[in-house]
């Protein structure tokens, strides 16, 4: 017989074809029937290979034994895609490539049988939440270990160069979707999961013995903090229905219009093929209230400016953005630096409203609102540290976002009020991974009807709502009761730079204190110091940034609001603030959570939901979003009187060009929108400034080392 090492797939099918029989097979047994057979593998190949087939579920472990004996769980031939395949496709490096397996995902999933949807939602009303993380995250760690151990003695157990790839990519996604799930969305400790930085790094210190375990779970400590993280009780439960007194809900939404400037008639006066030459930002503050003036009703709403005159206020910094205001910022961070000034403006609004405030021109009093609902997160769309102590005008806007939005969370800590962020598009995955881990296993058991399989690298390569818009929505009416996912809470440093490397022992606010100390002793004996004018004026514990790792958390959910959704449409997560300790011994957000989520189902259940069409500019056409009505409105109001700024900005920078040139025969100004060209010198800047600032990154990298 010719010795010849197996592929992984001829692999597979051996220890299948074992696992197939009455009594099951251990991995010391396949592993002999291997070598008997001619492979040359090492034992430990057999002992991953079965780790991994157990969390994928196609088979099914007998812990009670000794050795663990295998069975068959789901059937390999039912399974919709070749989950290895599927793994090496789906790269970061050819994203093209995975486009076909995203689309058969999601044509696989609406093809499930509606009646299995309502089976499996009846099944998560049992299940308790944080057992269920628990073991999920346990289970992708362990899944995770045996393929680091596997793709570092590939060579010995003679994989091929393919296949070898292969395993690199699902690594790395494995990776990603592990510090996705456990660092940026529960903000778990590395005392309590222990993930490598990526998955060569952890390859590379498993093979020299410097990191024998890259992948570790303490099972008490990550209890512990899951008691933190997640609300107590069930995946699935009812959501909250008081009979609370009316609300005031306001809805807060923003608007851009980007351009350059043009005299009317000469539509290329002002060619460029840098960043937006100036974009003009506003935000607008409506509530679920009407005004009736002289018998006619109006909208009830406030904007930010009032006028094109107001932009020159303190109260409207960054209503009106253009790059030579900026001269110190690069083409890339002045783009980043309008999605942040957009967000400033929209969380002035939010706070405005969070107050009395009256409108214009009536002057009708407006109390503080109960509920504001912000279209979006409600998380500053900056928050890196690194950022927050820039020097420059970049560094300037994220302390202005920062200091806005700690004001924001004081309001909802002290004054009975709920802020609340309506995330269309949910790109995180934490509900989704766990979800599709449990489906996998209960398959497994031939638990869950007419569905015996499915792909857990499949859908996991989707974002959360695709598969619970269809858990919760599947087979709903429109007077069925309203259900919902429990809360997920996540402490601010987990939105941040620090959440992949949050430690118990030294938590951010510990590293800052430190870096202060360094950075101010470094500048005293006479080093340079690029940003110690920030560290001059740091508070230190008083300071917002700070203030928000010590005290604020984000809970998030998925409500069932609507009957069964088809085609495109899906569920918003709903996310809201909520103001309590962090890193104290006794920090446990979920009580302070229980009053926001009330308040927060009072108030959807008063405003009510509207399918609403949306185009995008990333969209070949118009989609259809399931939104609160109250956002929908705003969010129509805000385009309306954007447009119209838009009109009277043009008007007024005619007026003072004309006061200035003393011409009588001045010709109007207006912003106009970008030309095909104009945008295509703008995307070729962004690219060579990307390019460059790699090239520098390299080359300080280099001297380094």
């Amino acid at each position: 017989m010719t010795e010849r090492a197996f592929t992984t797939r001829e692999r597979e099918d051996l220890f299948l074809n074992l696992a197939s029989r009455p009594e099951g097979v251990s991995s010391p047994e396949a592993y002999q029937h291997a070598i008997a057979q001619g492979d040359k593998v090492t034992r430990e190949a057999y002992q991953n290979l079965a780790r991994r087939l157990v969390h994928r579920g196609v088979l099914i472990s007998d812990d009670e034994s000794r050795p663990t004996r295998y069975r068959m769980g789901q059937s390999v031939d039912g399974l919709w895609l070749d989950e290895e395949e599927l793994a090496s496709i789906m790269s970061d490096e050819y994203p093209i490539l995975a486009l076909p397996i995203w689309k058969e995902s999601l044509r696989q999933i609406r093809q499930v049988p509606e009646e299995w949807w309502i089976l499996l939602r009846e099944k998560m009303r049992g299940v308790e939440a944080r057992a269920l993380f628990e073991k999920a995250i346990h289970s992708y760690c362990d899944d995770l270990a045996a393929l680091v151990e596997l793709q570092a003695q590939a060579v010995v157990n003679g994989a091929t160069p393919r296949e070898i790839a292969q395993k690199r990519e699902e690594g790395r996604n494995e990776v990603l979707l592990l510090q996705g799930l456990v660092r940026f969305g529960l903000g778990i400790s590395s005392e309590a999961v222990r993930l490598p930085e990526n998955f060569d790094y952890a390859v590379k210190g498993f093979q020299d013995g410097s990191r024998p375990n890259p992948v570790q779970c303490d099972t008490k400590l990550l209890r512990a903090e899951l008691m933190t993280r997640l609300e107590d009780g069930s995946f699935i439960k009812l959501a909250e229905d008081e009979n609370a007194k009316a609300l005031l809900v306001s809805a807060v939404d923003g608007s851009t219009r980007s351009g350059v400037m043009s005299f009317l008639g000469e539509e290329d006066d002002f060619y460029v093929g840098h960043a937006p030459m100036i974009s003009i930002n506003t935000a607008i503050g409506q509530v679920n209230r009407r005004l009736n003036v002289e018998g006619k009703e109006f909208p009830v709403f406030t904007r930010l400016p009032e006028k094109p005159e107001d932009m020159q206020q303190r109260d409207n910094k960054y209503t009106v953005m253009a790059k030579l205001f900026f001269p110190d910022l690069s083409d890339a961070q002045y783009m980043h630096s309008l999605w942040n000034a957009m967000d400033v403006l929209e969380a002035r609004t939010a706070l405005r409203v969070l107050g009395r405030w009256y409108t214009n021109p009536a002057g009708v009093e407006v109390r503080p609102a109960d509920v504001v609902l912000r279209d979006g997160s409600v998380v500053p769309q900056d928050r890196d540290f690194s950022h927050y102590k820039e020097s420059n005008r970049y560094g300037e806007i994220v302390r202005d976002m920062i200091a806005v939005n700690w004001d924001i969370i004081k309001k909802c800590r002290d004054d009975a009020q709920t802020v609340v962020g309506i995330v269309k598009t949910a790109q995180l995955r934490v509900f989704g991974p766990v979800l599709s881990w449990f489906v996998t296993q209960t398959a497994a058991k031939k638990d869950l009807g007419p569905i015996e399989t499915w792909p857990i690298n499949a859908i996991n390569a989707m974002p959360d709502q695709v598969i619970l818009t269809r858990l919760l929505t599947a087979g709903r009416g429109k007077a069925d009761p309203w259900e919902r996912t429990c809360l997920v809470f996540r402490p601010f440093h987990a939105t941040t730079n620090f959440g992949k490397t949050y430690s118990k022992k030294t938590t951010p606010v510990d590293l800052i204190e430190d870096r202060r100390k360094y950075e101010t002793d470094a500048e005293a004996s006479g080093a340079f110091i690029e940003n110690v004018d920030f560290w001059r004026e740091f508070r230190g514990a008083a300071d917002p940034f700070v203030q928000m790792l010590n005290q604020t958390w984000y809970a998030s959910c998925f409500i069932a609001t609507v009957p069964r959704l088809e085609l495109e449409r899906y569920l918003p997560r709903t996310e809201f603030i909520v103001p309590s300790e962090t890193y104290t011994a006794n920090a446990n957000p979920t009580g302070t959570a229980r009053i926001h989520i009330g308040r927060v189902c009072a108030a959807l259940r008063q405003i009510g939901f509207e399918v609403s069409s949306e185009h995008s500019m990333f969209r070949d056409s118009s989609s259809l979003e399931v939104l609160p009505e109250l956002v929908t409105r705003a969010h129509d109001t805000v385009k309306m009187w954007a447009r119209e700024l838009l009109n009277r900005v043009d008007e007024y920078l005619a007026a003072i060009i004309g006061r200035h040139i003393q011409s009588k025969r001045a010709r109007g100004i207006r912003v106009r929108p970008f030309t095909k060209a104009e945008f295509k010198l703008l995307l070729q800047t962004l690219e060579q400034e990307r390019k460059r600032l790699g090239e520098g990154t390299s080359s300080r990298q280099s001297l380094n080392s």
